[in-house]
């Protein structure tokens, strides 16, 4: 699967699994850290330090890419999409 097919898919799984919000405070880093651990699993690396560098952006993008009623979705796809062709 070439990385332009598995980018959306892979954003989609990350960000229903922040969705689960199973912590008081840390989901969003938890949640990148476990995406960072499967993808390197699965032979794909991420660049961890630009999702660090911009956690507010990461979490905030998140949000948007969840609401029900008018999801934005292109603002984590295309951070998602720098971490991984990043490398």
């Amino acid at each position: 699967m070439s990385v332009e097919d598995m980018t959306p898919l892979f954003s989609d799984l990350v960000a229903r699994l922040w969705l689960i919000h199973p912590f008081r405070e840390g989901n969003t880093r938890t949640v990148m850290r476990f995406a960072g651990l499967f993808a390197n699993a699965k032979g794909i690396l991420l660049n961890s330090k630009l999702l660090r560098d911009h956690a507010n952006y990461v979490r905030n993008s998140l949000v948007l890419y969840c609401v029900d009623e008018a999801p934005e979705k292109e603002h984590f796809l295309q951070i998602m999409t720098d971490v991984i062709n990043d490398f």
